[in-house]
């Protein structure tokens, strides 16, 4: 039981301080309903580092249905555990045009993270727009951050390998021998 706790903090340890060339993580389920993937966070404005769960980074999740192949994208963002005003949502402006995302659920932990659908023709146009805008809305304030060119870059740098890896999912099969 000791072995297997500090082979379980290792391996965390290992995961956070280990160079990867590629910004999507598979997450295996346990059981073979859905795979779930997730990517790297994106930090606007200026952050030495910047983790999954910090304050104000943004990533994506996918999720494979593996019963029915549907694929489903998310953006998650996530916020101070000390925000006090109920959080409305999020909203994209791609090239001029606002796109306010459909938000699937809020999750209070440490930070508190909120997770928007992104339909499928919204993740072409976010692939293609020359200028992003990122908003959040709560009750009190709605705070917009424009992209810089490097922001924009890497936030459709992350959408697109999740979206590949996603597209190359096989649906899962149980074979009984």
């Amino acid at each position: 039981m000791k072995i297997r706790f500090a082979l379980i903090i290792l391996t965390v340890f290992l995961s956070f301080i280990s160079c990867s060339s590629t910004s999507v993580r598979q997450i295996p389920e346990p059981a073979l309903e859905q795979v779930l993937f997730t990517t790297d966070s994106l930090c606007p404005g200026f952050h030495i580092f910047c983790f999954s769960g910090d304050t104000k980074s943004i990533g994506f999740r996918g999720i494979y249905k593996n019963s029915n192949s549907e694929k489903n994208l998310y953006l998650e963002y996530y916020l101070s555990s000390f925000e006090v005003s109920f959080p409305i949502g999020v909203s994209l402006k791609l090239d001029g045009t606002w796109f306010n995302l459909r938000k699937t659920g809020t999750d209070y932990s440490e930070s508190m993270r909120i997770s928007s659908l992104i339909p499928a023709d919204i993740v072409d146009k976010i692939l293609n727009a020359k200028e992003i805008t990122f908003s959040f809305s709560s009750r009190d304030k709605t705070a917009n951050h424009l992209f810089s060119q490097g922001e924009k870059d890497r936030f459709q740098f992350l959408l697109k390998t999740l979206r590949e890896k996603l597209d190359t999912q096989a649906k899962l099969n149980i074979l009984n021998p």
